[in-house]
């Protein structure tokens, strides 16, 4: 007996090897390219002095302005776009459970019941009506016409893969889901520089209306000052119409800017997920002190840090993965059925142990017709392996382009921040001069409104160039990695 058993298990893996071997006579040429692109090691047009390796701070230590930190937790509770992220972890993680599962035989449960009426002239009915005159069974074997059938029992299914075609799956599942979580990640850094950009886009706003009104004051009190002048004929109706004209236009870009004001706090409360209500904040762009300190780091420190680069990295892995289950079907499939149940065609003998019915069947399946369909399967799982290697290269090169260009743009608005602030005060002395001069005879009204002009005209430079430094430090700190953790 015992020798009979080892001679049908040498055949049943001779044939095993067999089918393996043909199978893997045929099996398709690689068709993936290497990823072969690697971070350089250092970032161009930086000072190497600066380029260290340093951790990126979390956003609650980055950012120093407590309505802004208020409004930031406010948005990652209620944004949508966080929870669709959400979601998409939750679908990503269902897929997981589903592929872990297959590595297991299924175990359904089934009760059934159906009747078969078979032809007088048919193998079954002339055999079950010769059956029912054989004096081998009892009168509770006869078989009725029509039969009924009823079934209850457990039936399972299990598939044993080759080549690591179920693991190949359940890593696939296993790297989405990885890329899920980095996709929440690079979401969460999206809306804090969002909202970040936009607050002080409302600070900035502040501070030129606050500008904007207190030169439309000057601008008020020097029209009493022209009317009173023209009475007494110093100066003529230009000149007046000149101040006049220059008011109007003041005025003009006050509602402008109030205008602007409105769609972004409306814009900055659609990211904190509500409608428009007034939005807590510092009076006006303060100085660098309410960001914490920032160095570009090295561009290795991406890999760790930049949410969408690892989700770029765990989106090829999947792929890479799928490619390997893609090849893995033109291998044999080994499938285990069967069932185990009670099974007959009177309800009064269903509990019976003689009722008792069971299946087994091992199969091996090799795929020779369809091989043309999981040719194509394979050919555009290698195609979809290779767009995640691109896109992969692709988020690197911008991600390291972004430090360089964000750390260039943030030094250099910096000193424009500088340049405004010195011109603005240098400014400010020419108008009291100008206003001492005209009052005196010693300068016309158009030199007067040419310094007026230009004070305004560079206090809202000024203002600007603080607001596109703020933005540029944001945008850095978000290229780097931060506003995730």
């Amino acid at each position: 007996m015992k020798n009979r058993i080892k001679q049908l298990v040498k055949k049943y893996t001779f044939f095993c090897a067999v089918l393996i071997a043909v199978s893997s006579c045929t099996l398709p040429q690689q068709l993936q390219v290497k990823n072969e692109m690697t971070p350089p090691a250092n970032y161009f047009g930086l000072d190497s002095a600066m380029q260290k390796d340093v951790s990126v701070p979390q956003w609650r230590s980055f950012f120093k302005d407590t309505y802004l930190i208020a409004l930031i937790d406010t948005a990652i509770r209620n944004n949508q776009d966080m929870k669709i992220a959400d979601q998409r972890m939750a679908q990503a993680q269902a897929n997981l459970r589903y592929h872990v599962r297959n590595f297991y035989p299924t175990v359904q449960s089934s009760v059934s019941y159906g009747v078969t009426r078979f032809g007088d002239y048919t193998i079954d009915g002339v055999g079950n009506f010769d059956t029912n005159l054989s004096p081998n069974i009892t009168d509770a074997q006869h078989i009725p016409t029509p039969v009924p059938d009823y079934f209850m029992g457990l039936q399972t299914n299990w598939e044993i893969g080759f080549a690591g075609k179920l693991r190949n799956r359940k890593k696939a599942a296993v790297e989405r889901f990885k890329a899920s979580t980095y996709y929440k990640n690079y979401v969460q850094t999206q809306l804090v520089s969002g909202v970040a950009r936009l607050y002080y886009e409302l600070l900035a706003v502040d501070n030129e209306l606050k500008i904007i009104r207190q030169n439309l004051s000057i601008q008020e009190r020097a029209m009493e000052i022209v009317a009173i002048q023209k009475q007494s004929g110093q100066i003529n109706e230009l000149a007046v119409k000149q101040f006049q004209v220059q008011l109007l236009q003041t005025r003009a870009l006050e509602a402008e800017r109030s205008q602007h004001l409105i769609l972004v706090s409306n814009t900055l409360n659609g990211l904190a997920g509500r409608f428009p209500v007034p939005i807590p904040r510092a009076d006006t762009l303060i100085n660098t002190n309410q960001l914490a300190q920032l160095q570009a780091g090295l561009p290795l420190a991406l890999l760790e840090n930049r949410p969408d680069l690892k989700e770029a990295a765990a989106q090829l892995s999947s792929n890479e993965a799928d490619l390997q289950a893609a090849r893995a079907a033109f291998f044999p499939s080994f499938n285990l059925t069967g069932f185990v149940a009670l099974n007959g065609f009177n309800t009064s003998y269903l509990l019976n142990p003689a009722s008792l019915a069971y299946m087994g069947l091992g199969s091996i399946t090799l795929p020779l017709l369809n091989r043309k369909e999981i040719d194509y399967q394979y050919k555009w799982q290698a195609a979809e392996k290779n767009i995640a290697i691109f896109n992969y290269q692709k988020v690197m090169l911008q991600s390291v382009g972004e430090v360089s260009s964000l750390y260039n743009t943030m030094q250099a608005y910096q000193r424009v921040s500088n340049f405004k602030q010195a011109e603005v005060t240098e400014l400010k002395t020419a108008i009291s001069i100008g206003n001492d001069l005209f009052l005196t005879g010693f300068a016309n009204y158009l030199e007067v409104l040419m310094i007026r002009r230009n004070v305004l005209d560079a206090e809202l430079q000024y203002t600007n160039a603080q607001k596109q430094f703020f933005h540029a430090y944001i945008d850095l700190y978000k290229a780097m990695g931060g506003g995730w953790n």
